[in-house]
This record gives C-alpha cells, structure tokens and sequence, in this order.
C-alpha cells in the first residue's frame, strides 16, 4: 500500500494516554497523509488544541485527568472550537457508551482495537460533515459563498461552456414584512427547491444551485438550455407562489403596506427575476468579474419588472441582453 501522502487530508489532534497506542495510531494516521499533533491528557490537549487548530479530534475515554466525555464537552464549549468533529475511541465494553458519547457532543466514535481503514474512513466521513456545514447556507443546506465562488473558479478555470443564472425574489421584503420572518425562509426554501427539480427535470443529475444569503441564488447549467431552464423556474415560481399568501389576500391577488412615509402600497405576488450569463469562448477574467456581469444582468431584469429572466452571451462579439 502507498504511503504518499494526500494534501487533502487534514491535521488531527490525537489524544490517548498509551503511549505505545499513541505511537501506533500516529504513525497509522501519518501514513494516510494526516498531519497529526499528539497530546497524552486533557490539559495538554486543550491547549494545543489552540495553538494547532486540528480539524478534526481523535480522543480516547479514559484519560489521567479529564475523561474523555468531558474533555469532548469542554471542546464543544469553546467559541473557537465548537465546530470541530470529535471521534472518540474506547475499548469500554459497556452499554451506553455511545449514548454517552453523543450527549457529550461526539461527532462519531470507534471501538478498540483500531482497524486503521475504518479510522480513515471515520474521520473522513466527520471532517467532510464538517465542511459542508460550515459552507452550507443554514436555511438551505445549499452551498454558501465560499463553496459557490469555488465552484465557480473552477468553471472558468475548466475553459469549457457553462451557464451562471443569478436570482432574486422581487419583493421579497414586502412579503416579509406582510407574513413575518418563518413565511419568508419557507418561500425561500421552496424557490431552492424549485430550482433544483427544474433543473433535475431537464436533464441535470447533479445540479449546482447556490444560495448566496437572503433571497439570493444562483445556478450552474448547460448554455444550451439556459435560457428555457430560467423561464421555466420565473414561470413555476408564478404558478406556486399564491399558495404561500393567506386566503384573504390570495383572493385580492395581493396586499397593502404602509410604507415609511405614511402612504399605503399595493403588493401583488412576489416574482423572480433571472441574469444568465452563457459563457462560451471568452471567459471571464475572474469570480468577481463574472459576478459582476451577473449583478448588472439581474438588475436589468428587475428594471423589466414582474419576473423576467434576461440572458447575456460570453463571447468574442457580445450583443446585447436577451429578454423574455
């Protein structure tokens, strides 16, 4: 078996108060490609769990000073550290264990002895976990700034065809206002899922949609289809988006707010607008770049008003933005 290491595997913070176990999980870990920082008690790995910030914490239940659960208790308490996966180890034969470890804040747990594949796998499994949560959109689950501008630098990097459709929900903060803040994120969570069953239904097995915070998404998709896919999510939108109001105001077809001023305004149903950038030949220089061209697409679609998707093609001789 090769012993190279593998850059995308991460720096662990073992604690085992064995020390030949010690040596032993280390050198299993070291050799799969992890960076490993070794502490043999509590104390000890409180404080280098500061000083080396592990991505993830492998940590046995019987230690000198601090036991295991609440070592893993304290590791969750720390503003800096909550967010760390801990996976504890034991050869503890008795019941509840893992009941224990999961009310002590234990991301996973493994039995001794150590089989070193499934640790690998373990703390794999914890440390990818970790990541998607904290790049996710909370509301969502979808793929935050982060993940997207990444995503997205690899598109431009690839140097093949693709598609950017950038969103937002047209008078979102008015429905807010009318319904309040629970009826606002489930109309957000129903526009991610639109997007991602338009684009299912047309073809994409595994769609990358975006939530860029607030009402704010984007979706990657073939150039081809770009534009029938973004009048296909304004039009379900149109068609769903009533069932959100109250019977009172779904039969107005709308609502009335007061605005700053005093003056009452007539709300009818929310829209969506879409900017699709169809990126052919001539990429953009960068993220920001096309992120830019995106933000000005969307806001001429607003300019349109009532959810219009508008498209602008990439290439060596632009013309101008397509409207429905």
């Amino acid at each position: 078996m090769s012993t190279d290491r593998n850059p995308t595997k991460c720096k662990v913070l073992l604690v085992e108060d064995t020390q030949t176990l010690l040596q032993m999980v280390s050198m299993t870990l070291e050799e799969r490609g992890y960076t490993v920082v070794k502490a043999s008690d509590g104390v000890s790995a409180l404080e280098l769990l500061v000083e080396h910030a592990p991505e993830v914490v492998v940590l046995d239940i019987n230690l000198p000073d601090i036991d295991g659960f609440e070592l893993c208790k304290r590791i969750k308490a720390g503003p800096s550290s909550r967010n760390v996966p801990v996976l504890m180890m034991t050869s503890m034969g008795k019941s509840g264990f893992e009941i224990m470890s999961i009310e002590a804040g234990a991301d996973d747990f493994i039995p001794k002895p150590i089989d070193p594949m499934v640790l690998d796998a373990r703390i794999q499994m914890v440390v990818r976990r970790m990541r998607r949560e904290r790049f996710a959109n909370a509301l969502t689950g979808l793929p935050a700034n982060a993940l997207t501008e990444e995503h997205l630098g690899f598109l431009i990097t690839r140097k093949k065809p693709f598609a950017v459709s950038f969103v937002d929900i047209d008078d979102f903060r008015a429905f807010n206002r009318r319904y309040g803040q629970d009826r606002g994120d489930l109309l957000i969570r129903h526009v991610s899922s639109l997007i991602i069953e338009t684009l299912r239904f047309n073809g994409a097995d595994e769609p990358f949609v975006g939530h860029l915070g607030g009402d704010d998404f984007l979706f990657v998709g073939d150039p081809e289809n770009s534009e029938r896919i973004a009048k296909s999510v304004v039009r379900g939108f149109e068609l769903s988006v009533m069932d959100f109001f109250d019977d009172e105001d779904r039969a107005h077809g709308g609502f009335n707010l007061k605005s700053r001023n005093g003056e009452m305004k007539r709300y009818g149903p929310p829209t969506l607008s879409i900017g699709t950038v169809n990126v052919t030949d001539k990429m953009p220089e960068s993220v920001i770049a096309l992120m830019d061209i995106g933000d000005e697409l969307l806001s001429y679609a607003k300019q349109l008003g009532g959810g219009a998707a508008v498209t602008e093609r990439r290439s060596k001789d632009n013309g101008p933005p397509e409207d429905e």
